[in-house]
């Protein structure tokens, strides 16, 4: 059975914007076009979807994507790699949350704030 680009958006939660984007880059090719230029999905282009939707949750971007549906990067590589940037994003967020709360500890007892310890945590 195939599916149809509105039906596949539908199903899957995305867009069909995105769906023929995805066809741009070449992460999801539909399995075939028909002759009125309607992309159509089967199965397997369904499942590749899956993966597809299901790593960009967990936050790889579409070049990492490619390179794991291509077998060039092992699927559990990419998410060590992905969880290592996790690891640090939220070091990274516990450091804002303790610089804001301390600010909001001195603030609240009228203490004096110091600069140093405001922007910790924060990109500069």
């Amino acid at each position: 059975m195939d599916w149809s680009i509105q039906d596949i958006a539908r199903l899957s939660g995305t867009t069909s914007r995105t769906l023929r984007h995805y066809d741009d880059v070449g992460l999801l090719k539909p399995s075939r076009v028909g002759a009125n230029g309607y992309r159509y999905y089967d199965e397997e282009a369904l499942t590749r979807l899956q993966r597809i939707l299901l790593l960009r949750e967990l936050g790889l971007g579409l070049p990492a994507i490619a390179d794991v549906l291509a077998g060039q990067t092992r699927h559990a590589d990419a998410l060590l790699t992905h969880l290592h940037w996790l690891q640090r994003e939220k070091e990274r967020l516990d450091r804002q949350i303790g610089a804001v709360e301390l600010t909001i500890t001195k603030l609240e007892g009228g203490e004096q704030l110091m600069a140093e310890d405001m922007f910790d945590g924060f990109d500069h």
